[in-house]
């Protein structure tokens, strides 16, 4: 279901309508013309390790199970649906097994989605074992070890859609001396509000000082000073924030290969986003995951360093359980003013017009394409509905 006419929901002063977070057939139309038409991340090559690994994701709204073949030793992406009256046919979010078996009839699968087993079969006549085993994901990549799939049979290759981002997905793989890991799991959360406002809040650097004062306030009092970020993000040249192209965006602490990370350990030089819900920042690799237009979950896997001590990876958890983790002071934080807060306000819809502009009159453009502001203004934001306004509509709209 194209959103034929999209283009009216942003204006071309970069005014935004309110209902792209809250209408229901907006929601349809992104799962129809952005989650089945784009590569969406699925897993790090790091959980799959083995033959037999798998993970269990969602691609879109739909649940997916990724393996790598215990005979093949490729990546597959399965729907996790059994063919027989629809049961998910694997519960747990990691492990390794040669097969998967419906708990409803019984029904068994190999690890790369082939129908291995009917119960009972002599009650059914003329199925095709060959036609009936998990619907598979038709493409699946990687890229500096990060795992791809599109439900699009056709369409620009992964390398085609990470265009400008690419170098940055290899800077983040190369954090640790022998690259980086996701075996520590992830912490989740959910929060009812469209899956759009965690996106954005990835690299919205004009909130920062309002959303997390009391932890700088913290911070401040460790350290005997206000610490530089506010500085930083209002008046250093070298901080700025890049719409690479097909709805990624980056913003930079710097040089991108050593840029200032305010001193927390193993956090990357720089936030990221991968169009259209895979998201970096510090030292997670956060996965938005959209279950309805008032309903979002995020997995936040923290980056463990490959090659260091447990010692080190230890202080990286502790780092990151400080500001993002369940009694940090940064998510919970943005959990209830930039998700709960802004979607207990979309309820008012009269004017249900939102300002997007900031930085507009002093963004440049690059040769190359990319787009550069400076590290308080929403780039990032309007690098992602550019591209969000192409997919939605299937027209090429660029402003």
């Amino acid at each position: 279901m194209a959103l034929t006419e999209a283009e009216k929901l942003i204006t071309p002063d970069w005014m935004v309508h309110g209902s792209i977070y809250t209408d229901p057939d907006v929601f349809a139309a992104e799962q129809d013309e952005i989650f089945r038409h784009t590569w969406l991340f699925v897993a790090h090559e790091s959980q799959l390790q083995n033959r037999g690994d798998y993970v269990t994701t969602y691609a879109g709204t739909q649940p997916v199970i990724v393996t790598r073949g215990s005979d093949d030793g490729a990546y597959h992406v399965l729907l996790n649906r059994c063919r027989h009256r629809g049961a998910a046919v694997c519960q747990s979010e990691e492990g390794n097994a040669a097969f998967f078996r419906c708990a409803y009839h019984g029904w068994t699968y190999t690890n790369t989605g082939e129908l291995r087993g009917i119960t009972y079969d002599q009650g059914y006549e003329g199925l095709d074992r060959s036609k009936l085993g998990l619907t598979r994901m038709p493409r699946v990549d990687s890229f500096a070890g990060f795992v791809f799939a599109s439900f699009d049979e056709d369409g620009p290759t992964l390398m085609e859609h990470l265009g400008h981002a690419a170098p940055y997905l290899e800077l983040v793989a190369a954090q640790g001396p022998d690259g980086i890991r996701l075996s520590a799991g992830s912490h989740q959360i959910a929060y009812d509000g469209n899956w759009k406002l965690q996106v954005e809040n990835t690299i919205d650097n004009y909130h920062f000082g309002f959303v997390h004062r009391s932890f700088l306030e913290v911070l401040a009092d460790r350290i005997g000073s206000p610490p530089p970020i506010i500085k930083n993000i209002l008046t250093n040249e070298e901080w700025r924030t890049l719409d690479l192209g097909n709805g990624h965006s980056v913003h930079e602490f710097g040089d991108p290969k050593t840029g200032n990370n305010q001193g927390q350990l193993g956090d990357l030089p720089f936030n990221l986003i991968i169009f259209p819900n895979l998201c970096f920042v510090g030292a997670q690799l956060r996965h938005v995951l959209p279950k309805a237009a008032d309903r979002t979950e995020v997995r936040l896997y923290p980056m463990l360093h490959e090659g260091e001590s447990e010692a080190f990876n230890a202080s990286i958890l502790r780092t990151h359980e400080g500001f993002y983790g369940p009694a940090g002071m940064g998510g919970s934080d943005d959990v209830e003013v930039a998700f709960d807060r802004v979607s207990d306000g979309m309820r008012a819809s009269e004017q249900d017009w939102l300002v997007m502009s900031r930085g507009l009159h002093r963004e440049q453009a690059e040769p190359d394409g990319r787009i550069v502001g400076r590290a308080d203004d929403e780039v990032p934001q309007r690098a992602f509905y550019r591209q969000w306004i192409r997919s939605v509509s299937r027209e090429e709209i660029v402003r």
